[in-house]
């Protein structure tokens, strides 16, 4: 695999501009601003929610219905679009990803792209007819490229704009960022082998340790004690509405062996010195409305984030699901720090100034790419 080298940014070119962000904001970045070609209103705002899980936090009731009232509308009066293409619209994912907002009343349906062509009409009245869209876990970098492909990207970007809650865990949370910290060359997400393993329903569940401890192998993919696949990583582009590179997953360890929160601060050495790094905890989510940024976490679960004055919660747990901002300093190591729970996005996202020459580019995803072919129709 080819890592692309880049130069590192000169120590004048990392001089610090003045603002009120969260973390030091460099003069090759800026701080996030919506440029959108209309006036911005309460129906036309950006809104999302990024979880640091697919299934396990899009099936939890209360993950669910924070991102229903996102729209601000009952939820019976809410329609939502459920896109799988990451895990191969794969029956079982979309079950578990759209049960709780049935259960809250939500009308919910399902494009299919990932082995078959919609018509672009029955694309484009998908997504205009969604109040939420909601993207699976899974194979980011197929994904992406699938939407590229059919054009679906660019219908996406539109819904955005107007309005739409953009939703999802895992590779549903990268998408919607300029890159993200991506499992996609794990073989194990490879269209041919989901399908194979999925063909007769679903294989059965191997049964994992407590999930309940922030630096537990995720159980999507590994157990304690199995033996490491060898892959790597990959820096994935993704749509580019928010900036910043994502990593969810964050306190986490797959099959690999490599804990995620490590790997990817090698990967913001390689890849993303010029870029702020979000890190989010698997049972944890970043929540946009407008301007406004909020941490939403699963009650209970513990994550990467200690609570203050080692105060332990109710169960016992000293550390919290939250999200971490990671950036390369002048010195070129990686700082981190919490994200607050709550506050103003420009604030919190920065965006650089000039993405031909500040995003670098993973080579790696060419490779990928070739083990794991794109279905072109």
């Amino acid at each position: 695999m080819v890592l692309i080298p880049r130069p590192r940014a000169s120590s004048a070119n990392l001089s610090m501009s003045s603002s009120s962000s969260i973390v030091p904001c460099p003069t090759f970045r800026r701080p996030f601003q919506h440029n959108s070609n209309t006036p911005i209103t309460q129906t036309n705002k950006l809104k999302g929610f990024f979880a640091g899980s697919g299934s396990d936090s899009m099936s939890n009731p209360y993950m669910a219905r924070a991102v229903v009232d996102l729209t601000e509308r009952s939820p019976r009066d809410v329609s939502l679009l459920y896109i799988g293409t990451a895990s191969y619209d794969i029956p079982k994912f979309r079950r578990n990803q759209t049960n709780a907002f049935i259960d809250l009343g939500c009308d919910v349906t399902s494009l299919d792209v990932a082995n078959q062509r919609p018509d672009q009409d029955e694309m484009e009245e998908a997504v205009d007819n969604a109040d939420i869209i909601l993207v699976s876990g899974g194979n980011t970098l197929y994904a992406l490229d699938r939407w590229r492909y059919l054009g679906l990207d660019e219908l996406l970007r539109t819904a955005a704009e107007r309005g739409t809650v953009m939703a999802g865990g895992s590779a549903g949370a990268i998408c919607w960022f300029d890159s993200g910290h991506s499992d996609s060359a794990d073989p194990e997400t490879y269209r041919q082998y989901k399908l194979d393993k999925f063909k007769d329903g679903e294989p059965e569940k191997k049964t994992g340790n407590n999930n309940n401890n922030p630096f537990a192998y995720y159980s999507g993919n590994a157990q304690e004690g199995d033996s490491k696949e060898e892959w790597s990583y990959i820096k994935v582009e993704g749509l580019g509405i928010w900036p910043g590179m994502v990593c969810p997953h964050y306190d986490r360890i797959q099959s690999n062996g490599s804990p995620r929160m490590e790997d990817f601060d090698q990967m913001l050495e390689q890849f993303g010195q010029y870029e702020l790094g979000l890190g989010i905890d698997h049972n944890a989510a970043l929540e946009v409305d407008g301007d406004d940024f909020r941490v939403v976490s699963i009650p209970g679960e513990a994550g990467s984030v200690p609570i203050s004055d080692n105060e332990e919660e109710e169960d016992g747990t000293t550390f919290v699901p939250g999200v971490w901002l990671k950036y390369v300093d002048e010195e070129g190591n990686v700082q981190r720090k919490v994200c607050p729970r709550s506050g103003s996005l420009s604030d919190l996202l920065q965006e650089v100034n000039d993405p031909e020459k500040h995003m670098l580019v993973d080579d790696r995803v060419d490779l990928c790419r070739k083990e794991n072919p794109l279905l072109r129709d």
